[in-house]
C-alpha cells in the first residue's frame, strides 16, 4: 500500500475562516448554507478527512473535528457522486450534467475530465463511480441511460464503452445504478440488461414485465469487454453490489430488502435474505467475507449480519470495510443525516454516535429581511424557519421549532415577520416569530375529514386586514377571516392544485395560481370576484410596493401589468436563458425589480441567472449568475443596497447592487 501521507489532500490552512464568503461566484458578498448533500461520504487515505459532494460542490471536512475546510468543483456544482481510488491518489467526482472530472489528491487539481457524447447528455446524471482495486480504471454509470464507461483516471481515456447501443433500451428507474469490480479486478458488475431482453422492449425501449421489474444485473469480464452474464430473477431497485473477498459470490442489496447472492461459477442465486424492514441496503463483505448489509433512512442507520439476520454492532472491521478497505483502520465512521440536519459520528466500536449539526439545509422557498436589515427569516421546504443573522453571517442559524415542516415568511408594515403554513396537510396556521409558544391564527378546511385525500397546497397572511388565505389539492381558496373567525370567501379558483397564493401589500387584491388548468387569476379582496382582464398563463408574482404594479413572469416574457388600468403597461423580451422566472421581486423603493430563473437544459450555462431590470424603461442593467439550479425566491434589503436570492441547491445568495442604482 502506499504511504498514507503521500497522498494527503492538498487542504491548506486559509486566513479566511468565514465559510459563507468561501468560492463566491462574481458580485455574490456572501453565502448562506452549504447546498444540499448529493452524494455518500468517502474517506482520505490518511483517515483525516472526509469528502461528498453537494449542490454547490464537493466539501472536504476535517473528519476530528467534523468542521468544513475547503470546497472544490464550484464551476457547475450538481456533484451527484465522489469516489477516491484506493491508493487514495485520485478523487473522481460526477455532475448533474454527465461530466466527470478526475482530481489529484495530493496537488488539487483536476487532471482529467470525461463528457459523455450520448445525446442529452443533460439528462445523464452520473449514477456512481467505482474505481478498480488497483485504481487503474474508473468505471461510471449513469441515472438515465444503460451505458456503463471505464476510464483511465490519469489521463481520461475510453478504455471501454460497455452496452455500446443505446437506441435499444431506455432506462426507467431514475434511480442509483450501482457498479462493483470484483476483488481482482477481472469481472464488473452494474444494473443492466442485454439483448435476449428485447422481446420485453416496448417500441420506446423500456423494458416492461408483467411484475413490474426492471432491475438487471450484467457481469463483464473487464480485459474482453464482454458481457458473461445477465441476472434477471431480481427484484426492483438495487440499491448496492458487492463481489465477496474470494470472487465466488456476488451480492445485491435493495430498497427495503431484499439481499440475493449469486455463485460466480455459474451465476445461478444461492440465497436469498428477506425481513429487514425499510431503508437503503448497502451490501458489502468483509475481510474475513461475512455479507454485511447497511441500512439507513431519514434518520435510522442499522448494521445487519445478513447470514444470521441479526442486528451487530459497528465493530472496527465493519467500519473499516464500510469507508473502503483502505482506510486506516479505527478511523471514524460519519454520516449526514437530515432531521434533524446534523453529521453522525461513531468512533471504533461506539454504540451511540456524537452529532453535529451542519449547515446543508433544505430548500428557502421565501426570504425577507427584518425592517432593520440585521436578520434574515428563510422558509424552507420541509425544513421549517431558520433566522439568519446579518452582522455575523457565518453564525448558526435560529431554527425556529414549528409544528410543521414548510412555512412562506412575510413582514408587515410595523416590522412583525410572521410564518404561515400548513402542520398537518390539513390545518393552516399563522406564527408571530417574535413569540413561537402558540400559533396567532389557525384554520382547517372545512371538507378534510369528508375527503381524505384532501390536501392544503398553500398558505399566506395579510396582517393588516387579519386575513388568512390557503389553497387546496382540488383547487379552491379559501379567505379566513382570523378576528371573526369565520369563511370570508370559498372561491372556486382552479381545476386543481393551487401552489401560489400571495396578497398585495395594501391586501386589497390576492393572486393564485395552478400548474394544470387555468394558470392565474388575481381576485378582489373585498368582493371575492375575480378581475377578469387579468393576464392567466404566469409563472410567477410580484406586487410593487405601492400595490399599483404587478410583474408577471411568463414563458418568454416579462410583463408589467397596471392594477388600476387594468391592462399591460410593459411587455420585457428577456434573453432564452431567463424565460419562465420561477421568482421576481420589486425593492422597496419601486424602481427596480429583480426576476430569477427556472433551469433549462441544453442552454450550455453553468448557472441560472438572477437579473435587475428598471421598472421605467425594462432595461437589464445587472446580471448575477450563482446559483446552479432553479432560483427560488428573491428579496432586497431594507435600504435596497442588497437582493438575496434562494435557490433550490439550498443557499441564499447576496448580490451588491451598489454599483447598479442610483441612491
Amino acid at each position: 500500500m502506499q504511504n498514507n501521507e503521500k497522498w494527503s489532500p492538498a487542504i491548506r490552512q486559509t486566513k479566511n475562516s468565514d465559510i459563507t464568503t468561501w468560492e463566491l461566484p462574481d458580485s455574490a458578498i456572501s453565502r448562506l448554507g452549504q447546498g444540499g448533500i448529493m452524494s455518500d461520504i468517502a474517506y482520505s487515505l490518511d483517515g483525516k478527512h472526509f469528502v461528498f459532494g453537494s449542490t454547490i460542490g464537493v466539501w472536504w471536512y476535517d473528519l476530528s473535528t467534523i468542521t468544513p475546510i475547503a470546497l472544490w468543483d464550484t464551476d457547475r456544482g450538481i456533484i451527484s457522486v465522489v469516489s477516491i481510488s484506493p491508493d487514495g491518489q485520485w478523487l473522481a467526482t460526477g455532475d448533474g450534467d454527465g461530466l466527470v472530472k478526475v482530481w489529484d489528491v495530493q496537488r488539487g487539481v483536476c487532471v482529467a475530465q470525461m463528457e459523455r457524447n450520448e445525446d442529452e447528455k443533460s439528462y445523464h446524471i452520473v449514477s456512481q463511480l467505482v474505481f478498480s482495486p488497483d485504481s487503474q480504471r474508473l468505471a461510471v454509470s449513469s441515472n438515465r441511460d444503460y451505458i456503463l464507461y471505464v476510464y483511465h483516471p490519469a489521463t481520461g481515456e475510453c478504455l471501454a464503452k460497455l452496452y455500446d447501443d443505446p437506441n435499444k433500451f431506455r432506462w426507467r428507474g431514475r434511480t442509483r445504478r450501482p457498479i462493483a469490480f470484483s476483488a481482482d479486478g477481472s469481472l464488473l458488475a452494474c444494473t443492466m440488461p442485454d439483448e435476449s431482453l428485447m422481446v420485453h422492449a416496448d417500441s420506446n425501449g423500456e423494458i416492461r414485465f408483467p411484475d413490474g421489474s426492471i432491475d438487471f444485473i450484467a457481469v463483464w469480464d473487464v480485459e474482453a469487454g464482454e458481457q458473461i452474464a445477465c441476472l434477471t430473477d431480481t427484484e426492483r431497485f438495487v440499491q448496492s453490489l458487492c463481489f465477496s473477498p474470494c470472487g465466488r459470490f456476488l451480492a445485491s442489496g435493495r430498497w427495503g430488502g431484499p439481499v440475493f447472492v449469486w455463485s460466480v461459477a455459474d451465476w445461478q442465486r444461492i440465497h436469498s435474505y428477506h425481513d429487514f424492514g425499510t431503508g437503503r441496503m448497502q451490501v458489502f463483505y468483509s475481510p474475513s467475507g461475512v455479507l454485511h448489509a447497511a441500512q439507513r433512512s431519514d434518520d435510522t442507520f442499522v448494521v445487519w449480519d445478513v447470514a444470521r439476520r441479526e442486528k451487530c454492532e459497528l465493530s472496527v472491521e465493519v467500519q473499516s470495510v464500510l469507508q473502503g478497505a483502505h482506510v486506516p483502520k479505527g478511523t471514524p465512521f460519519v454520516l449526514p443525516f437530515y432531521r434533524p440536519r446534523e453529521f453522525r459520528k461513531w468512533t471504533g466500536g461506539d454504540s451511540e454516535p456524537c452529532s453535529f449539526q451542519h449547515l446543508h439545509t433544505g430548500v428557502p422557498t421565501s426570504l425577507v429581511f427584518t425592517s432593520d436589515g440585521k436578520t434574515l427569516a428563510a422558509g424552507y421546504w420541509n425544513d421549517k424557519v431558520r433566522l439568519w443573522d446579518m452582522i455575523q453571517p457565518s453564525s448558526p442559524p435560529s431554527r425556529l421549532n414549528l409544528s410543521g415542516e414548510s412555512y412562506v415568511v412575510s413582514e408587515s408594515t410595523q416590522g412583525k415577520i410572521y410564518a404561515a403554513g400548513s402542520c398537518d396537510g390539513k390545518t393552516a396556521e399563522v406564527w408571530d416569530i417574535g413569540n413561537i409558544e402558540t400559533p396567532i391564527a389557525t384554520f382547517k378546511l372545512p371538507d378534510a375529514e369528508k375527503k381524505s385525500k384532501l390536501v392544503m397546497s398553500t398558505v399566506v397572511f395579510a396582517p393588516k386586514t387579519n386575513l388568512l388565505a390557503c389553497g387546496d389539492s382540488e383547487g379552491t381558496m379559501y379567505v379566513w377571516d382570523v378576528q371573526q373567525q369565520h369563511i370570508r370567501h370559498k372561491i372556486k379558483a382552479h381545476t386543481g392544485w393551487i401552489d401560489f397564493i400571495g396578497f398585495s401589500p395594501d391586501e386589497k387584491n390576492i393572486v393564485s395560481k395552478t400548474e394544470s388548468g387555468l394558470n392565474s387569476r388575481l381576485w378582489d379582496v373585498e368582493n371575492g370576484e375575480p378581475i377578469e382582464a387579468f393576464p392567466e398563463r404566469n409563472y410567477a408574482f410580484a406586487f410593487s410596493p405601492c400595490s399599483t404594479l404587478i410583474v408577471l413572469g411568463r414563458r418568454e416574457e416579462i410583463l408589467l401589468w397596471d392594477i388600476n388600468c387594468r391592462e399591460t403597461v410593459m411587455s420585457i423580451l428577456p434573453p432564452k436563458d431567463s424565460w419562465s422566472p420561477f421568482a421576481l421581486a420589486f425593492s422597496p423603493c419601486g424602481h427596480y425589480f429583480a426576476s430569477g430563473a427556472t433551469w433549462m437544459r441544453n442552454m450550455n450555462i453553468k448557472k441560472c441567472s438572477v437579473r435587475l431590470w428598471n421598472v421605467a424603461n425594462g432595461e437589464n442593467i445587472a446580471t448575477f449568475r450563482g446559483h446552479p439550479t432553479d432560483v427560488q425566491c428573491l428579496t432586497f434589503s431594507p435600504d435596497g443596497t442588497i437582493l438575496a436570492s434562494g435557490g433550490y441547491d439550498g443557499t441564499i445568495l447576496f448580490w451588491d447592487l451598489k454599483p447598479y442604482i442610483n441612491s
